[in-house]
């Protein structure tokens, strides 16, 4: 395995605990209070000088998958020490103290940028595991988006319009909940049938969908409008209609009273399934341009080109 520490460190913490720890009692209750394996504590011949004592302990502790932390607690304990003052009573003690202040200073800034080094190397691990994770969200998100774009694809084949008609309700159903739109299935109402309802923000939207040979009516805008108009203030209609608007419903529409729809066609489906726009964005913006201007229709081309 990879030591610990790395040689400067460990050399720097020796040295330290030769000349902070003056007395080898002092030296054996610190690795008793740190934790260090007794064995190992008790295989070192105390007779010999404290160097010959510190070194196989600290490298053993420092190759051992649990030494860790007990290297971590006699680090602590040492750099505990702010001077040298303890070691004046010893002969020659000015300069022990020195020496070991010397010790502990160099350690101190040894440990410091090593911390500093491995936090930054940590950080770097994490972004980049995050990296990972985004990457592989991602990479699911699209495949989702892909595997509706071709079940919409499918249904172009299908001849039985009522099928048709359910199927792009499930279709916008599970592109609504990829999105995290929080969306809600078809449901009746006394007198209404509801396609399905999302949230947006602070707006809540009832849907129309219509996959029909003929584009949709100034009637089916009126339909869907009624509806929610009958609802909250912060009610909006999506009206998706794959073949698109008559000139005349989308005029017609404009000069009735305040519009509460937006529009999409199949175009703007499409934009979406195959990853050009962004479905959040792609409405946000519809519903801003109908806000602003009034225009409760305008194709994706011209939103993308920035015409609008």
């Amino acid at each position: 395995m990879t030591d610990h520490f790395p040689d400067n460190i460990m050399n720097a913490l020796k040295d330290a605990l030769v000349n902070v720890f003056w007395v080898k009692k002092h030296l054996r209750e610190l690795f008793d209070r740190c934790q260090v394996p007794s064995e190992l504590v008790a295989a070192q011949n105390w007779e010999l000088y404290k160097y010959h004592i510190i070194d196989p302990v600290l490298t053993a502790l420092n190759t051992s998958q649990d030494g860790l932390g007990p290297l971590r607690r006699i680090l602590a304990e040492t750099l505990n020490y702010t001077d040298g003052d303890h070691l004046l009573w010893v002969a020659d003690g000015k300069k022990r103290k020195r020496e070991a202040e010397r010790c502990l200073e160099r350690l101190r800034l040894l440990v410091e940028k090593h911390d500093q080094s491995l936090k930054a190397e940590q950080e770097e691990q994490a972004r980049r595991r995050k990296e990972a994770e985004q990457q592989r969200g991602r990479h699911a998100f699209y495949e989702r988006l892909a595997a509706l774009k071709d079940r919409f694809l499918e249904f172009h084949q299908q001849p039985e319009k009522q099928a048709r008609g359910y199927g792009l309700e499930k279709i916008l159903y599970d592109l609504f909940d990829l999105f995290d739109l929080q969306p809600r299935g078809p449901f009746r109402l006394r007198g209404e049938q509801i396609d399905g309802a999302f949230l947006l923000d602070a707006d809540d939207f009832l849907l129309e969908a219509k996959w029909q040979t003929s584009k949709a009516s100034l009637r089916d805008l009126r339909d869907l409008d009624g509806t929610v108009t009958s609802k909250l203030d912060n009610t909006l209609g999506l009206f998706v209609s794959v073949y698109g608007f008559s000139d005349t419903a989308l005029e017609g529409y404009r000069q009735g009273s305040r519009p509460r729809l937006i529009c999409m066609d199949g175009s703007d489906l499409m934009a979406v399934l195959e990853g050009q726009i962004d479905l959040v964005d792609l409405v946000r913006r519809k519903r801003s341009i109908a806000s602003q201007r009034g225009d409760v229709f305008v194709p994706v081309r011209d939103i993308m080109s920035g015409v609008y």
